[in-house]
């Protein structure tokens, strides 16, 4: 049998494969960020973190798995990390005004008011209502 027609038969059987294995990944990537979520409500901060790590895992997209365990990190006071993620979901999709509003408020925080200004700038150009809550932050 030539190839061709042999790829040709295989390729619907490899589409079908590869849906289910990204559908898959994707189950478990919500099941981790569900977890997450509960433990975070629960204030058990360590085992949320890892839950939203393995969602990440499963799924390197889900900005709201980086949103939570940023939000983690600042109530660690471990603002780098904190950073380092709400950086992610901008690098995801930059026009997340609240990854921004986060970066800014943990820029103040670790009194880089510089920084936080930028932040301030780039949620004002967005039209974002957030930026007057930055802004009083920013003028503390």
């Amino acid at each position: 049998m030539p190839r061709a027609k042999v790829f040709s038969l295989f390729l619907p059987f490899l589409l079908i494969s590869l849906a289910l294995s990204c559908s898959n990944k994707e189950q478990h990537a919500q099941k981790h960020y569900k977890k997450g979520f509960e433990f975070h409500n629960q204030g058990s901060l360590d085992q949320a973190a890892e839950e939203y790590q393995e969602a990440i895992k499963f799924n390197p997209a889900l900005t709201e798995a980086y949103m939570n365990l940023g939000a983690i990190y600042v109530d660690k006071k471990d603002y780098d990390k904190a950073i380092q993620q709400f950086k992610k979901v901008v690098e995801l999709n930059h026009f997340n005004a609240k990854a921004h509003y986060n970066l800014g408020m943990v820029y103040t925080y670790k009194g880089d008011k510089d920084k936080a200004e930028e932040e301030l700038r780039i949620l004002r150009s967005f039209g974002s209502g957030l930026a007057d809550n930055l802004q009083k932050k920013i003028m503390e």
